[in-house]
């Protein structure tokens, strides 16, 4: 495992303390707008470009080291997304939910600002739901897609009802007892155990996160399409990566994915990793850039 030297400083406009990573090559960091709200990406390496997009309640930082990795071949775009990080949630993120089409939205937008016409994708949790609706809206800019721990299937009525009682008290008493509940399911046993580090690290990112765009982001969540039937209209490649320490996208549901694209007629790669939860390209970055790297090397090459 390589180790990251930190930094300390302030997030813009907040009294959040913020811990840069220091990668072995140049971080490039850049605003942009989309929609009313000024939002953060950085890039990183240079070649081909692929956008990683990244899951809450945390912020890009959570790529930083799988794309450390990838730096060499790749150039990486890893926003953070709306109300996340360095990203404005938005106008009035109290009033409207950040949603997939809001996310994809934003996607497009980078993409017009750095004048790129296709890019390779990589996405974890919400960042893969996002991922459905790139394909859905704009799939003439996607080269190929890697889903991480982002199952197709919407919301069940159970995990709605779930979330409106998290919403609920997160107003009444603020988010810290949501975000332990979070670091506690979507970081596997294994990483608990081998890693307590990066459970430390995860909390800070989510610490950061405003409560009313934690809000948002779980009423767009609530409210994310089925993606089964857009799953075999992807006639990309296509990568899927599993974790069998993951009970919100578990192995069922990514196989399940995998095998709708295959009924499209295309083939999908599937990887599955037994020791890591729903944050798996975060707690096991070197396995996750080596599966990618494999991945997109096949598609460019």
């Amino acid at each position: 495992m390589w180790v990251f030297s930190l930094t300390r400083c302030q997030l813009p406009g907040t009294g959040c303390p913020y811990t840069l990573p220091a990668t072995r090559y140049t971080l490039v960091s850049v605003h942009y707008h989309s929609s009313g709200a000024q939002l953060f990406f950085t890039t990183v390496g240079h070649g081909p470009d692929v956008v990683l997009l990244h899951p809450t309640p945390v912020d890009h930082r959570f790529w930083i080291p799988v794309a450390d990795r990838l730096a060499s071949r790749y150039r990486l775009i890893v926003p953070d997304l709306r109300g996340h990080g360095q990203s404005e949630a938005g106008p009035d993120p109290v009033l409207a939910p950040i949603t997939v089409e809001q996310l994809a939205a934003d996607a497009a937008r980078l993409l017009d600002h750095l004048g790129v016409a296709k890019a390779l994708f990589a996405g974890c949790s919400i960042g893969g739901y996002t991922l459905y609706e790139i394909w859905r809206t704009m799939p003439t800019r996607v080269q190929a897609l890697a889903f991480c721990c982002s199952r197709p299937q919407a919301d069940t009525d159970a995990l709605r009802a779930k979330r409106g009682e998290n919403i609920a008290k997160i107003r009444e008493r603020g988010p810290a007892d949501f975000i332990e509940s979070n670091l506690a399911t979507l970081i596997g046993p294994t990483a608990h155990r081998r890693w307590p580090q990066k459970v430390a690290e995860a909390r800070e990112m989510m610490q950061a996160m405003r409560p009313e765009a934690i809000i948002a982001v779980q009423q767009g969540l609530a409210a994310r399409p089925d993606s089964v039937a857009t799953a075999r209209t992807l006639c990309i490649p296509c990568c899927v990566v599993a974790a069998g320490e993951d009970p919100g996208s578990t192995p069922a549901d990514m196989r399940l994915l995998a095998e709708q694209i295959r009924n499209c007629g295309y083939g999908a790669e599937y990887n599955e990793i037994p020791d890591a939860g729903h944050f798996a390209p975060f707690e096991q970055p070197d396995l996750v850039a080596r599966i990618l790297r494999r991945f997109f090397d096949s598609v460019v090459d």
